[in-house]
């Protein structure tokens, strides 16, 4: 009899390691809250050519579960080929896809070509908090917007990434 209930016992016991594994296993997809990282980029050469709307880099769509506080940041490499001095473009990583200019991410890259005035290569990036955002879909944006009368420039490297947490 006492080895009966011994085996039970056993079984019971390996049975509920089993449903508990078995839970965590189909509940370790689930965001129900916590922090959320993502990103994005790439190598390929994107053509800043716009001084009316911004230019998306590259972007990622989350689903916020709970009320979150997100940090934003974006590093591109320019190839500075431009033949006029002060070509001004602008840089920013934000959840709107057309945000005003002059915001506190904003970042404004000014290149010159002339005899040693800038290396060929330059890099730049923008940092953004963005706090207490409701529960809901964001898509968050590495944009690039040319000045007024800046020649076309090529991003030819990008990176965003994206972290939220839950608000403490």
């Amino acid at each position: 009899m006492i080895a009966i209930s011994k085996q039970n016992q056993l079984t019971r016991q390996i049975l509920m390691a089993a449903l508990l594994l078995s839970a965590m296993v189909v509940l370790s997809g689930m965001s129900f809250a916590g922090t959320v990282v993502e990103g994005c980029g790439d190598n390929k050469t994107i053509t800043i050519s716009s001084s009316t709307n911004w230019t998306t880099l590259c972007s990622r769509k989350l689903t916020l579960a709970t009320k979150q506080n997100c940090v934003l940041t974006g590093s591109a490499k320019v190839h500075n080929d431009v033949t006029t001095d002060h070509n001004e473009y602008r840089f920013t990583v934000d959840n709107d896809i057309n945000p005003l200019t002059g915001k506190k991410a904003e970042r404004v890259l000014d290149v010159t070509q002339s005899t040693g005035a800038d290396p060929i290569d330059l890099e730049i990036t923008s940092v953004n908090d963005m706090r207490n955002l409701a529960p809901g879909t964001y898509t968050f944006r590495f944009l690039a917007e040319r000045f007024s009368g800046a020649q076309d420039i090529d991003v030819n490297a990008y990176t965003m990434g994206v972290v939220c947490s839950d608000v403490q």
